[in-house]
């Protein structure tokens, strides 16, 4: 059975699920099992326990996000094959000794083959965690042993799977992982990790508290974490308790080997509390705050501006992704260093911010000199020379002398030719624009030259103002959104979806838009109901579906032929889930 249509079902009270799961098993193409990584309500599974037939129950017991209680009553009612189907045999390493415990011992016993019903049934009401471990093969010390030490690659192959089973949360993670780096190495995998699609958000939610209530904004502390977290065995909660007690140094020397581990753990600081530790960070840990291959984060582009540090300036500059908000804060810093690394940003910085840069205007000061080093790049490096119309507009003579013979064919606006003589007049002189008006006169449109020749005659630059006035149409339109910058809640009510909507599956993951708008707006139907799938995989992190299903089961009713219009038409149906369900419920009268 489909798992989006599982989905719905599974909202329905106990009383209705069994005639609609009934007649749905009974339309050509729809089996009773329910193999698939989807969480189940106890009455839909009493119902396949009851209806289907032994092959289809035993197929159900592969779905591991059943509940101990759920997997038990599949084995009761399909016997032996449904112990093999839900536990596949496989070959287990013992570590021998004292370190097999009693859950190792009968996850192993429930992974023989041959192991009987009876014997499953006991060992899983003994030790319900087996409902999940048992599964897999490899190491399960993470759910077994959650007090002893794990390494990371352990650790990484186990979370991932039970976190989707819905067996372990990040709390948990953080509360009871050791060591220290171990966990914080986990925590920012599973943060970032899109199998497991947890998001920034969520462990920042579980993060922040523990480290606001211990290290907060203390750099002593900070610079005792850093040195400890390296070596300290015990958990993360353990390590900020003690590096909050025994503070010393204030500078935050951060070791290479545990930097990315503590620039993780510091990003979960506001602004204002990173402000008061960054002056004491190390060059390397500051710059690390600002990984090239994500967005900048808002707290930390901002207590980098706020404390002007060179190595995090320096990172922002650089950045892929800065925006044109912060690319013009850094512009207006007026440092020159600065405007270099902007410039050479081609894929996060715009044209027209490099056109300011070249031209030397800052907000709220006078335009200076071009610096000797950025006129020598655009001069002497080949690989600026795709843009000669911006920098010919600069006002620096030589920078223009160079520019101008290459615009010849760009044909530029009248307006930009009027503004590449003011603008020499301006940041030179009307000698220095008279000469390099005749050496170019040729390539200006004849009534620009004639008015400019006039106007430097005069040495009055009135005349061209008024040129350019009257033909100038206002600034350029700001060029459209993309699509994948709108908002969330405007893109599902505007924008049909199709087989690439992952965006909104995130989105509702980071808590940016409830499901109920993805009921009520997404279309068409078939996408909908597939985000629906994926956001229920995240079961644990913000943005619960089962509210929004519950209200779309009950729009459809309990009337099992409506069900039936519902399957057949969602795969052509254009609409939304809403309109969907409402239609299929007209229809069955």
């Amino acid at each position: 059975m489909d798992r989006s249509l599982v989905l719905v079902l599974r909202e329905l009270s106990e009383a209705d699920v069994a005639d609609v799961f009934t007649r749905l098993t009974g339309v050509r193409g729809f089996g009773a099992s329910v193999p698939h990584e989807v969480c189940l309500s106890d009455a839909l599974v009493d119902t396949i326990a009851y209806c289907a037939r032994g092959w289809e129950v035993a197929e159900t017991a592969a779905n591991p996000r059943l509940t101990p209680s759920q997997l038990c009553r599949l084995i009761e009612a399909g016997g032996d094959p449904v112990v093999a189907a839900a536990f596949p045999p496989g070959e287990e390493t013992d570590p021998g000794g004292d370190e097999v415990g009693d859950l190792d011992r009968a996850r192993r016993e429930l992974r023989r083959p041959g192991v009987t019903a009876e014997r499953a049934l006991a060992l899983l009401q003994a030790y319900p965690v087996l409902a999940h471990t048992a599964r897999r093969g490899g190491s399960a010390s993470v759910l077994h042993s959650p007090d002893l030490p794990v390494t990371r690659t352990e650790a990484l192959d186990q979370v991932g799977p039970a976190l989707r089973a819905g067996v372990l949360a990040p709390r948990e993670i953080l509360a009871r992982m050791r060591p220290a780096r171990v966990a914080a190495q986990v925590l920012a995998v599973v943060s970032r990790e899109h199998s497991y699609v947890t998001g920034e958000t969520t462990i920042h939610d579980v993060l922040r508290p523990r480290i606001i209530a211990t290290l907060g904004a203390d750099p002593a502390a900070w610079a005792q974490l850093a040195r400890r977290l390296g070596r300290f065995g015990g958990t993360l909660p353990e390590l900020f308790a003690e590096a909050k007690a025994h503070a010393d140094k204030p500078t935050i020397a951060v070791p290479a080997a545990v930097r990315p581990s503590v620039v993780f753990l510091l990003r979960r600081l506001d602004a204002d509390e990173l402000t008061a530790l960054i002056p004491h960070l190390d060059d390397a840990a500051a710059a690390a705050l600002l990984p090239g291959n994500v967005p900048p984060l808002p707290n930390v582009a901002e207590a980098a501006l706020r404390c002007a540090h060179p190595a995090m300036l320096a990172a922002l500059a650089e950045h892929q992704t800065i925006g044109r908000h912060y690319a013009r804060l850094l512009k207006d810093l007026g440092d020159d260093r600065l405007d270099r690394l902007l410039v050479e940003n081609r894929s996060g910085v715009t044209a027209e911010l490099r056109r300011e840069i070249y031209a030397g205007r800052r907000a709220g000061r006078p335009r200076v000199p071009m610096h000797p080093d950025l006129r020598a790049q655009l001069i002497n490096e080949p690989h600026f020379g795709g843009e000669p119309e911006s920098y010919a507009m600069s006002g620096d003579p030589g920078v223009v002398d160079h520019a101008l013979p290459k615009c010849g064919e760009r044909k530029l606006r009248r307006i930009d030719w009027i503004d590449i003589v003011l603008s020499l007049w301006e940041r030179a002189d009307a000698k220095v624009t008279g000469d390099i008006l005749a050496n170019h006169g040729a390539l200006f449109p004849d009534l620009i030259r004639s008015t400019a020749q006039a106007a430097l005659a005069a040495d009055d630059p009135t005349a061209l103002r008024e040129l350019r006035a009257r033909w100038d149409r206002g600034p350029r339109a700001e060029p459209p959104v993309p699509e994948h910058r709108r908002p969330a809640v405007d893109r599902v009510r505007d924008t049909p979806l199709d087989q690439w909507h992952s965006w909104l599956s995130a989105a509702v993951v980071a808590g940016e838009l409830d499901t109920e708008e993805v009921v009520r707006h997404a279309r068409p139907a078939r996408h909908a109901f597939e985000a629906l799938v994926a956001i229920d995989t995240y079961h644990w992190a913000p943005g619960d579906p089962r509210p929004a299903l519950a209200h779309l089961a009950k729009r459809i009713g309990a009337n099992p032929e409506a069900w039936v219009v519902l399957t057949g038409l969602i795969a052509e149906f254009e609409g939304t889930l809403a309109e969907l369900a409402d239609l299929s419920s007209a229809a069955a009268g």
